[in-house]
């Protein structure tokens, strides 16, 4: 990878990595008032600033595998590991195609119940298939749930925490070569 061009994934990566943690912030901020909107917009704006990390590290949609091997430079640069929790963008799918989720549910689920917007565990309403899980957040292990599969929060905002300083350091460096 072009120098110039790593600066630049370096910078995008510092800046979704600062969307990811006010997305966070806003996450506390929304528990502690107990404020359902400001908890799932937060919730939104955390996995994709997460999800937009991902991309810009190991790329993304179909062509994924391909672009994941021209960016291993970009990763070695920022110490990221293949095994980060950044590289999982299956919850940033489920929120960002909703639509088809719920279309899917709408014929596959055996009894269409539905719950969504739920905060605690997902185990505490009997009687649901995972299907029926949608936005689950459970904030007493930081998980977000939806249809049983499992997002740790918190891996997220350690794993940016670490990284935020690495790439702001190396997107600060000079882009040519000395």
């Amino acid at each position: 990878m072009e120098l110039m061009l790593m600066r630049m994934f370096q910078r995008q990566v510092a800046d979704q990595c600062k969307v990811t943690l006010h997305g966070a912030s806003l996450l506390n901020f929304g528990l502690q008032n107990t404020d359902q909107d400001t908890i799932w917009i937060a919730v939104q704006v955390l996995l994709t600033g997460a999800g937009n990390t991902s991309k810009a590290l190991w790329g993304g949609g179909r062509e994924r595998h391909k672009i994941s091997a021209e960016r291993e430079p970009l990763r070695r640069s920022l110490q990221v590991e293949d095994s980060s929790p950044l590289s999982d963008v299956s919850m940033r799918n489920h929120f960002e195609h909703y639509d088809e989720r719920l279309d899917k549910w709408w014929k596959e689920s055996p009894q269409r119940n539905y719950l969504d917007r739920f905060l605690g565990s997902p185990e505490s309403v009997v009687g649901l298939s995972d299907i029926d899980r949608f936005r689950v957040y459970d904030p007493t292990t930081h998980e977000i749930v939806f249809w049983g599969e499992r997002f740790n929060v918190q891996a997220i905002v350690t794993a940016v925490d670490e990284l935020l300083p690495r790439a702001e350091a190396e997107a600060n460096k000079p882009h040519w070569e000395a």
